[in-house]
């Protein structure tokens, strides 16, 4: 069980386009475990998560740790997980979040809550955040070692470092 990829699936789904079973097809196409199980009751659930996320996103990004806490407690009591060990062979031993009649839904909300529980008690409360960027309102997980993260991809920063950079060099020759 990868923690970190569970804490990336939060900030992932608050910044998923969830507008059709289509759209959610295409935000799990990396998971075809996940794919080939989607149904489209499946999007109900996870629009509300999501909603509830980017409120503990924004609770985040503006340092309100006990708000976070708050939120995430809230959805793990909407939300329990259910962990499992499972493997292919006594050397393979690993741990999922939910059973296997668990929905898609089910899964992908208790992967990213659990994601969250471990980043908050390990990293803290406060590593969530929004993207700096113009135009730009993605969340992100900061991992960085002095949680100075500012944007959602190198895309968005090197966007906004050109764009400084050119109106930098515009001033200087005006």
């Amino acid at each position: 069980m990868d923690f970190a990829h569970y804490s990336q699936r939060a900030a992932a789904l608050v910044n998923a386009d969830l507008s059709s079973e289509t759209a959610l097809r295409d935000h799990l196409s990396g998971e075809q475990w996940l794919v080939v199980r989607l149904r489209a009751a499946d999007l109900l659930p996870l629009r509300t998560v999501q909603h509830d996320l980017s409120g503990l996103v924004d609770a985040s990004a503006r340092g309100d740790g006990a708000d976070v806490v708050h939120r995430l407690n809230d959805l793990l009591s909407k939300h329990p997980i259910r962990p499992r060990v499972s493997g292919h062979d006594e050397t393979s031993w690993h741990l999922h979040v939910n059973d296997d009649d668990a929905s898609v839904a089910e899964t992908v909300i208790s992967e990213a809550l659990l994601g969250l529980a471990i980043l908050v008690t390990e990293v803290g409360a406060t590593r969530l955040g929004r993207c700096a960027a113009d135009n730009c309102t993605n969340a992100f997980v900061d991992t960085s070692a002095n949680s100075s993260r500012r944007f959602c991809s190198t895309r968005c920063s090197t966007r906004t470092n050109v764009a400084a950079l050119r109106r930098r060099k515009q001033l200087s020759r005006g």
